[in-house]
């Protein structure tokens, strides 16, 4: 496994909670885009290291299309997990 790949794991648990958190409460946007979008924008201003966040959100179990709605309005570009 690449240090890369164990790195976007290692987040994905450390954010496990937030994403449980924002996926047991009533969505206010379409698949929580609104709180995914929230979080980039207090964590990063970086296309690059929103595409990585994305990778560990969804991996950590957050609604992939909320997500990647997410990061195209933040301005990270597609996002290559599927």
């Amino acid at each position: 496994m690449k240090r890369s790949e164990k790195l976007i794991i290692s987040l994905a648990a450390d954010l496990k909670n937030e994403v449980d958190r924002i996926e047991s409460k009533t969505a206010t946007t379409k698949n929580n885009y609104g709180d995914y979008l929230g979080l980039f924008s207090r964590i990063t201003n970086s296309p690059d290291t929103a595409r990585i966040l994305a990778r560990a959100l969804i991996l950590a179990g957050a609604n992939n299309a909320g997500v990647r709605s997410a990061l195209a309005i933040h301005g990270g570009g597609p996002c290559s997990i599927t």
